[in-house]
């Protein structure tokens, strides 16, 4: 049975200071793997809470006054042009939670128009390096992998597509997060930071990437709608990931 010396947990006066528990009445770090634990939280015991996707999607759904603000988003999503508009909420969205680490969303009668055309802009071309590139090109070549095989592959020869867009959505709030540190593209575009981050990060947006796909695409008729709610989702998640204190 491991214990807390084995663990490299020993005390600095010598004493390992842990009692055994019973498993209902676990609190603090287990140290023992079954029976045993440590008496005391140590400063090697501190680890970072993550915020789950259930509490992040409580604390957006769970505040008055997010239906309008959506609608309208969604709403002007549908319209090629006017959906920089929204595109460029959801980054003044991500800039004042990053700043303030307030989950509401801002009124629509806050916002300067210019300013959220500029912002729409920026926003759609991380989209556009990030996920529309990735994505084209691994649609063509589950398409020539398609072809050449004849077939045979079925869905898998889809794989392609499917890692692109399991991944490039990562990688775009990656880039988008690391974006608004100093808003400077030259951070947005450190490919290989971007990549290294999501090599470590990528397990706990692994659900809600999925589950953004499969909204957008069950609801793809008023995809509009599903793409702002699912973006809004997935920016102040990735933003809760970042935070020293979560809720």
């Amino acid at each position: 049975m491991a214990s807390c010396k084995r663990a490299g947990l020993w005390l600095e006066s010598g004493r390992s200071d842990f009692r055994c528990f019973s498993i209902r009445s676990w609190k603090n770090f287990n140290c023992s793997g079954k029976f045993m634990a440590c008496g005391k939280c140590k400063a090697c015991h501190h680890t970072k809470a993550m915020p789950s996707l259930e509490a992040v999607c409580t604390r957006l759904f769970g505040r008055p006054g997010w239906i309008p603000k959506v609608l309208l988003g969604g709403g002007l999503s549908f319209i090629p042009g006017l959906n920089l508009f929204a595109l460029g909420y959801l980054f003044i969205y991500g800039r004042r939670l990053r700043r303030n680490q307030q989950f509401d969303l801002p009124e629509w009668s806050e916002m300067n128009w210019p300013d959220l055309f500029i912002c729409g802009m920026r926003l759609f071309g991380l989209l556009v390096v990030y996920v529309g590139i990735p994505l084209i090109a691994g649609w063509i070549t589950s398409l020539i992998l398609y072809f050449l095989t004849f077939g045979l592959l079925g869905v898998v020869a889809y794989l392609p597509l499917a890692i692109t867009g399991f991944f490039s959505p990562m990688v775009f709030l990656s880039a988008f997060m690391t974006y608004l540190k100093n808003e400077e593209f030259r951070d947005a575009f450190q490919i290989r930071s971007l990549i290294q981050q999501v090599i470590t990060g990528w397990k706990p947006l692994a659900l809600p990437v999925i589950a953004f796909w499969g909204i957008f695409l069950l609801a793809l008729p008023i995809y509009g709608l599903s793409f702002f709610i699912g973006a809004w989702v997935l920016i102040a998640y990735s933003s809760a990931l970042r935070m020293k204190n979560f809720s």
